[in-house]
């Protein structure tokens, strides 16, 4: 079977998008092989093809947000059938067996190896692609009423803010979210849902109602100096979705004594942190990071998702569109994150190849 995807490469520094076609290699017995009906755009994707979190191998094809549909199944998977409805992240491997995946976080598997590599970058090709072939284990099953259109950034974007809040969130947390963008705004429907107090910092005050609408009891724009002095040291739980730069210091403020906060916005691999110790240590303030997310929370998610209709606002792209969706999630502001419809493209495909 030959199949479409999009890849990176770069040229004399001359940074280009295309189309081209490939074959998988034959089906190993532990892998699913599943046609892809909606793939989402994550800034990781961009961090990664302009070699901003390290070295990039081109040709490379990005994408770890995915829904699809069960086409082939290894001899040794026993959990999927033709037909499924399933969603992919960004990761692929654990060892099952190191100190991390022993208890419930294999987001953090010691296995470190080229075939077992964590993620859909580098040799194994990612979800900017009509197909996807990886191991089952990190398929997840599609829930009863779940919205494939909306849903595909849960995959990555949603477990991101949702599993340090199942770690670390107590119902009397007085929390907030700063930056409210792709991340953020899942943030604020997530602590919403959990029914904690939420508040939102923006610096955009056109977003005003419409972050209320998501959830947040209160809307604060950051760039005003006097509602932020108001703010210090009042959030028990402290979600930042913005990479760490220069401003650090005044989202650290915000974090009240035993506080929690948690840092997903993630910046150039080379970024160093500005923290202030002293207030660090005589705060007992407690800052985790979070980047993706085990398992078990991962099925978790989903199922409350479908259950709530918990999900991220999209802008819908075409398959032929993958350039400029890219583009959009790169240069522009997309409102909130970027989804392409792989389903539409196929349906073509398979008509024209049936006439």
């Amino acid at each position: 079977m030959r199949i479409s995807c999009y890849y990176s490469e770069i040229h004399c520094s001359q940074d280009k998008m295309e189309k081209i076609s490939f074959c998988f290699p034959k089906i190993k017995p532990y892998e699913l092989r599943c046609k892809i009906l909606y793939t989402a755009l994550c800034q990781s994707d961009v961090m990664t093809v302009r070699q901003k979190w390290g070295e990039a191998y081109y040709p490379l094809t990005p994408g770890h947000e995915i829904i699809g549909e069960v086409i082939l199944l290894g001899e040794e998977v026993k959990d999927f059938s033709i037909g499924d409805i399933v969603g992919f992240g960004a990761i692929r491997h654990c060892c099952d067996n190191c100190k991390y995946c022993s208890k419930g976080m294999e987001e953090l598997c010691e296995e470190d190896s080229e075939e077992y590599e964590h993620g859909t970058y580098g040799i194994h090709w990612g979800g900017y692609s009509t197909h996807l072939q990886q191991p089952s284990k990190f398929f997840y099953k599609i829930p009863k009423d779940f919205d494939i259109k909306l849903g595909a950034p849960l995959l990555c974007a949603g477990i991101t803010v949702f599993y340090p809040m199942k770690r670390f969130l107590r119902p009397e947390m007085n929390a907030c979210v700063v930056g409210i963008g792709g991340l953020g705004h899942l943030a604020v429907k997530f602590l919403k849902n959990f029914g904690n107090k939420v508040t939102a910092f923006t610096t955009s005050k056109e977003k005003i109602e419409e972050i209320k609408s998501f959830g947040a009891d209160e809307v604060i724009i950051s760039t005003n100096e006097e509602e932020m002095k108001k703010c210090k040291v009042k959030f028990d739980f402290v979600v930042n979705t913005l990479p760490v730069k220069g401003e650090f210091n005044k989202i650290f403020d915000l974090c009240a004594k035993g506080g929690f906060l948690v840092q997903v916005g993630m910046p150039h691999v080379d970024t160093e942190l500005p923290i202030k110790v002293f207030d660090l240590v005589c705060r007992e303030i407690t800052y985790v990071g979070s980047c993706d997310g085990p398992r078990w929370a991962m099925k978790e998610m989903l199922n409350v998702c479908a259950e709530k209709k918990i999900y991220p606002l999209v802008e819908e792209f075409k398959f032929e569109d993958f350039p400029k969706a890219f583009d959009k999630l790169e240069n522009g502001r997309p409102h909130f994150r970027c989804v392409v419809n792989v389903k539409d493209y196929l349906q073509k495909f398979e008509n024209t190849k049936n006439e």
